[in-house]
């Protein structure tokens, strides 16, 4: 197994700690435990946590930009928009603790400027992914030529942040169908609103 192998099997046991027992909990120790290894084993791929944590949101971010482009291989249009978006929403089991991994490090990211300025670098690589969509829909006269594509880019990632947070936090929370009307309606309303 090459180290790059190895690490990334050090990173998805990482995941399943911290989405069972937050990144609090989430030690070398305990991802040593998780993999069956000794502590020294895990630090040979990663230094520390944060050398751990930093891979992981990496690999968190390539994931999702992943999705993102894969979306971006249908032909152009309004579909196209809402399944890149729906790359954000916890629709599966999979996005669900990718979400649950990325809030973690957002918590942790927090008094912490140096991953705090990474979280921002990750979440500006999948805002690019969003404008870029945009600006192809605006290219080709799909959405309202006052539409002010940055700030709609802000709004839609807001939006599906939002989104994803209410599925965390409510005990009633939207079901996927619902999360998806949710985008839909919004980029129907306040982008597309000639195209019904």
């Amino acid at each position: 197994m090459s180290q790059r192998d190895r690490r990334l099997e050090v990173c998805e046991a990482a995941w399943r700690v911290i989405v069972r027992e937050g990144l609090d909990r989430t030690s070398m120790r305990a991802l040593a435990q998780e993999l069956g290894c000794t502590t020294g084993v895990v630090t040979h791929y990663f230094r520390d946590k944060q050398d751990l944590i930093l891979f992981a949101l990496h690999q968190v971010t390539q994931s999702l930009l992943k999705v993102m482009h894969a979306q971006r291989e249908q032909v152009l249009g309004v579909e196209r928009l809402l399944n890149i978006m729906s790359a954000f929403l916890p629709l599966d089991v999979e996005r669900q603790a990718i979400l649950k991994v990325w809030l973690a490090f957002l918590g942790y990211a927090v008094g912490r400027d140096s991953l705090m300025a990474e979280h921002q670098h990750s979440a500006a690589q999948l805002r690019e992914v969003i404008l870029q969509e945009l600006q192809a829909l605006h290219s080709a006269e799909l959405i309202r030529d006052d539409a002010d594509l940055e700030l709609e880019a802000n709004a839609l990632l807001a939006l599906v942040n939002g989104v994803s947070l209410d599925f965390l936090i409510q005990a009633k929370h939207l079901s996927a169908e619902q999360q998806q009307q949710v985008i839909r309606r919004y980029v129907d309303e306040m982008l597309l609103t000639h195209i019904k």
